[in-house]
């Protein structure tokens, strides 16, 4: 057994060697830092009754392309894309119920009509609705359940920006 341990380890720091060596990116993107690698994000518009979650979907959402490096103006110019969207749905339910009926767990669902255009040609090269959601516990008092219902629209932000980069990402 420690004959291929020792035979697997070499063969992968070949790979990575040759991997960082060639000047690797993903096909589509250009070249680090060129223009075609980088998108304007526009702001979000809130299309339902829940107050500033456009925020915090933009938020999540300029969180996880500044990560994947492709936010913002490069030396070449302005970004070669545009993002832009809406929040259209906001759901918070009850998916599981005490002994009296009331509700304990919630599932929080965050939708996003995203649309991605060249700035060039105005081209539409993506246009997709992402759903994010994640799921909380209430507690005792309202305080407690307010806490958790927006911690839960947080991490619903950032199930739907993660989907929604790595559709991006896709795409290129």
């Amino acid at each position: 057994m420690r004959r291929w341990g020792g035979a697997v380890g070499a063969l992968l720091a070949v790979g990575a060697a040759v991997a960082a060596g060639c000047g690797y990116h993903p096909v589509g993107m250009g070249s680090p830092g060129s223009a075609a690698r980088q998108i304007a994000v526009e702001a979000i518009a809130n299309q339902t009754m829940r107050p500033g979650i456009q925020g915090i979907v933009g938020a999540a959402v300029l969180r996880q392309l500044r990560l994947h490096g492709v936010l913002g103006a490069s030396e070449g110019g302005p970004p070669a894309l545009i993002l832009s969207g809406g929040v259209t749905g906001y759901q918070n339910e009850a998916i599981a119920f005490d002994r009296q009926d009331i509700g304990r767990r919630y599932r929080v669902r965050v939708t996003l009509l995203a649309t991605l255009t060249e700035r060039a040609e105005g081209k539409v090269r993506l246009k997709e609705t992402i759903v994010g959601e994640a799921y909380y516990t209430t507690g005792v008092g309202a305080v407690s359940v307010s806490n958790s219902e927006a911690e839960a629209l947080t991490f619903a932000a950032q199930d739907l920006a993660n989907k929604l980069v790595a559709r991006l990402l896709e795409e290129w």
